[in-house]
């Protein structure tokens, strides 16, 4: 596991795979890797995020068709794929051959901050084509609700306008109000490097979700 500055730690591991082996396959095994790299924009942000990425292992060892399944903004989505791409394999083996395997790789990044700790976050925007998403570039992620209650998540859409300023922010869902409506008030004071298509700064729709304890998993 590699440290970074600011208390941050990233990691990354494989987890699953994604197609089950048939007959007498065996599943591939992992020789060498690398640990991902904490975006900056996340480091700022005191984003704890874990990345779901699917991969097909080949015959050779070495990764093909790196896909995100389970995006969480940021900048750490485009830092998980840049790491998996590295990692080397002891390959799947079928009838004594090498044959490719589809997996999926959980990359997490977590922080070392006591009011942030436990949490998953996730920020993702919809797009027109061709537009770079919006960078935050000022703003936290709000810290956990109060222990009593550890518990929680909120989901909150917003719009990026085309200053990089926050616009229609509204709770979606909620299983704390008051947490909830805290949160969103410290998020409308968040600025962003806004969407641009052509070089022009274009508005987008957005929905943040925070999730801790029992909740810490976003779908």
């Amino acid at each position: 596991m590699k440290a970074f500055s600011a208390g941050l730690l990233a990691a990354a591991a494989l987890v699953l795979a994604q197609e089950p082996p048939k007959y007498e396959t065996s599943a591939p095994h992992v020789v060498s890797k690398s640990e991902p790299e904490y975006s900056e924009e996340a480091r700022r942000a005191r984003v704890n995020a874990t990345v779901l990425v699917s991969i097909v292992v080949l015959p050779d060892g070495t990764v093909d068709k790196v896909r995100v399944l389970r995006p969480v903004g940021f900048g750490l989505d485009e830092s998980a794929v840049e790491c998996v791409k590295t990692w080397r394999f002891a390959p799947g083996i079928k009838d004594g051959k090498a044959v490719p395997v589809a997996a999926r790789i959980e990359v997490s990044f977590m922080l070392l901050m006591k009011e942030n700790q436990g949490q998953h976050v996730r920020l993702t925007f919809t797009l027109p084509p061709g537009a770079g998403r919006p960078e935050l570039v000022k703003g936290t992620i709000p810290p956990n609700p109060p222990p009593a209650n550890p518990d929680q998540r909120f989901r909150i859409s917003l719009t990026v306008n085309p200053k990089g300023r926050l616009e229609n922010l509204a709770i979606v869902d909620t299983t704390d109000p008051q947490w909830a409506a805290e949160a969103l008030h410290e998020i409308e004071k968040w600025r962003f490097i806004p969407a641009t298509v052509n070089g022009q700064g274009v508005a987008v729709d957005g929905v943040l979700e925070l999730a801790t304890g029992a909740f810490r998993y976003l779908h």
